[in-house]
């Protein structure tokens, strides 16, 4: 209260101190924090009706050091939802997706630029080997050398499900680490699949006639089809048939959204938890 209360020495009518220190885009960012709920819905009300203000503000916001205000987030989010929706049901590729996707982590961030540029080199290391890669071999280069991991944990943790987050934690979902090592592989020309198993995507390629099923959650560990079809059937399912055709890109970026709304509605958080169900509906 006391920045708030410094402005307004400063100018004789309240009415106008309010509309100067909250046309500052450095004040809004401070008084942001203020406990008085007064000044608080008093910035947020302004911020929601000023969409140029509320942009300045955003951009102020990326330039400090931490995480934006929480409130300023979910206005940034409830306003860019729609935007975002739409930019998930266009996508058409796995990879597309999987950049727009933390946007609802951290609105109006270019995810794609550092996160391309982590695959290509992760692919890029592979290709410089010997021997011709395969399946197996991108498993165990992930998961043995590189270090990625299911996080048994914090399962629940969004940032699991989050391709930047992964590459950077080394942790992630079933889900998550397949489609890494998908991309992976598609940058080394590799057709890799991921089947959806209720509750567990795991990975498979072809050895000839043979398939071969990785499970990247447990350190691209090779599994039987017997083994899937035991967790299929421990997920209440009676066969584990339905589930062996590949799963599209879109599916899995439904998929991965739908968890989204699962982990976020977990903690409460209802701005995200809605988007995301918004994102797995697209």
């Amino acid at each position: 209260m006391r920045a708030w209360s410094r402005n307004c020495a400063r100018i004789p009518d309240w009415r106008s101190c309010r509309e100067a220190a909250v046309s500052d885009v450095t004040a809004i960012l401070d008084l942001l924090g203020d406990p008085d709920p007064v000044v608080h819905e008093a910035l947020i009300s302004r911020l929601t009706r000023d969409r140029v203000l509320l942009d300045r503000t955003w951009l102020a916001a990326q330039e400090r050091d931490g995480e934006p205000h929480r409130d300023l987030l979910d206005l940034v989010l409830t306003t860019d939802a729609e935007d975002l929706v739409d930019a998930f049901a266009a996508v058409e590729d796995l990879e597309g997706g999987v950049w727009v996707l933390p946007r609802l982590h951290r609105p109006r961030t270019d995810w794609r630029s550092a996160g391309t540029a982590t695959l290509d080199a992760l692919a890029a290391r592979l290709r410089e080997r010997t021997v011709a890669p395969t399946g197996g071999s991108v498993a165990a280069f992930l998961c043995d050398e590189c270090g990625f991991a299911g996080d048994r944990e914090h399962y629940h943790d969004p940032a699991n499900s989050y391709l930047p987050a992964v590459l950077d934690r080394r942790l992630g979902l079933p889900i998550a680490l397949t489609v890494l090592w998908v991309l992976v592989g598609r940058r080394l020309g590799l057709d890799l699949e991921a089947i959806a198993a209720p509750g567990h995507v795991v990975g498979r390629w072809h050895l000839g006639k043979e398939a071969v099923y990785v499970d990247l959650f447990a350190g691209g560990q090779r599994i039987g089809i017997d083994a899937l079809a035991a967790r299929v059937r421990a997920a209440g399912e009676t066969s584990v048939l339905p589930y062996l055709a590949p799963a599209s890109d879109r599916a899995l970026l439904r998929r991965m959204a739908r968890n989204l709304v699962a982990a976020y509605a977990q903690r409460e958080d209802r701005v995200r938890a809605t988007i995301a169900h918004g994102l797995a509906s697209a």
